[in-house]
C-alpha cells in the first residue's frame, strides 16, 4: 500500500520500479494539470498506481530453493495463494514485503527446520505464483496480505512465530488486530511504521493537490473500510496484546528509515531493537548475523 516515495517508486515499501527523471517529470506535470481540471479522475488514477506492486526479478537460486519445499495452494477468500512448507513442528510463518516474493525469506528456513520448527512461506496475492487479489492480477493491498496471514494462523490454530519484512510487518500487525489467535513471538525486519507518511510522500512526488489527496483518502477509506490513522504500526500495540518482538533495522536503509523500526520498538512492549549498518533494505535478510538473531529470537 505505501510506497518508497523517497525514490519516487510507485509501489509500497521500496519496489524496484523507478521511473526515469524525464518520465517522472512528465508524470508529475500530467497529474498537476489533471488535478486542476479533473481532481476526481486524478485521485482515481493515483489510487490505481498506489495499489500496483512492482514485478521483481526472482533470483534463480531462490527459485531452486523454493522447489525443495512442499508446495500447495491455499484458497483465501476464494483466491488461490501459493504456499510452501518445510520441516515439522511448531509453525513459523515468513512474510515478504510489498513487491517482493516468498523466496526472499529463504535464509530463515534451514535454521528454523534445524531447530525443530516448520517454516511456511507464501507469495502474497498478485505476487509471484499466487493468483489475483481482490483488485485483480496486477494490483493488491496489504489487507490481502493480512487475509493470508490470518488464514494460515487460523488453519494451524496459532503460530509459534512470524518473521516479516518491510510492508509485510504492517500486514502482520493489522492481521493480529482482528485474529482469534496470536503468535508467540515476532521479528520485524526493516518494518514500515506509517502508511500515512508514505501516502503523503507519494502525493508530493506526483505533484497532487490537497484536494486530490483528500479524494484519494476518501476513495480508499470507503473502498476498504478503514481509517488511515489505524495503520500506524507503533500505535497498534495499544489496541491489542502483543507478543515479544525483535525489530531489526539497518541505518543505511533508504526505503524504510531506521527511525521507523525504532518507533515500533519504542512503542511495543517486550521489544528489542537490533541496529545494523551497511546492509540496506534487502541484504539485511541474507546477513548471517541477522538470520541467527532472528531465528534464535523466535525459537527460544
Amino acid at each position: 500500500m505505501p510506497i518508497d516515495a523517497r525514490k519516487i517508486v510507485l509501489a509500497p515499501d521500496g519496489g524496484s520500479q523507478s521511473p526515469t527523471g524525464l518520465a517522472l517529470n512528465g508524470m508529475r506535470l500530467g497529474f498537476r494539470a489533471l488535478s486542476k481540471v479533473a481532481p476526481g479522475t486524478a485521485a482515481r488514477l493515483a489510487t490505481q498506481l498506489w495499489f500496483r506492486p512492482p514485478r521483481p526479478r526472482v533470483h534463480p537460486l531462490a527459485q531452486d530453493f523454493m522447489r525443495t519445499g512442499d508446495r500447495s495452494t491455499m484458497l483465501v477468500r476464494g483466491r488461490p495463494v501459493a504456499v510452501w512448507t518445510w520441516g515439522s513442528g511448531p509453525t513459523v510463518l515468513l512474510v515478504h514485503g510489498w513487491g517482493g516474493y516468498g523466496g526472499q525469506m529463504q535464509p530463515f528456513v534451514e535454521p528454523l527446520v534445524r531447530a525443530g520448527y516448520q517454516a511456511v512461506i507464501f507469495d502474497a496475492p498478485a505476487h509471484g505464483e499466487s493468483g489475483p487479489s481482490q483488485l485483480g492480477d496486477r494490483r493488491t493491498t496489504l489487507f490481502d496480505f493480512a487475509y493470508v496471514i490470518d488464514a494460515v494462523g487460523t488453519e494451524r490454530k496459532g503460530l509459534a512465530g512470524i518473521i516479516a519484512h518491510s510492508g509485510g510487518c504492517t500486514a502482520v500487525a493489522w492481521a493480529m488486530l482482528t485474529s482469534q489467535w496470536k503468535p508467540k513471538s515476532l521479528a520485524f525486519i526493516a518494518p514500515m511504521a506509517s502508511a500515512s507518511a508514505y501516502r503523503t510522500l507519494f502525493h508530493r512526488a506526483l505533484g497532487l493537490s490537497e484536494d486530490v489527496e483528500q479524494r484519494f483518502i476518501d476513495i480508499t477509506s470507503r473502498r476498504f473500510g478503514f481509517r488511515w490513522e489505524d495503520l500506524e504500526v507503533p500505535e497498534m500495540s495499544a489496541r491489542m496484546k502483543t507478543p515479544p518482538v525483535l525489530v531489526v533495522h539497518d541505518r543505511d536503509d533508504n526505503e524504510t528509515a531506521w527511525a521507523e523500526g525504532a518507533a515500533i520498538a519504542e512503542a511495543w512492549p517486550q521489544s528489542v531493537l537490533k541496529t545494523t549498518e551497511g546492509l540496506g533494505h534487502r541484504r539485511v535478510l541474507r546477513d548471517p548475523g541477522v538470520v541467527d538473531a532472528v531465528t534464535g529470537f523466535v525459537t527460544r
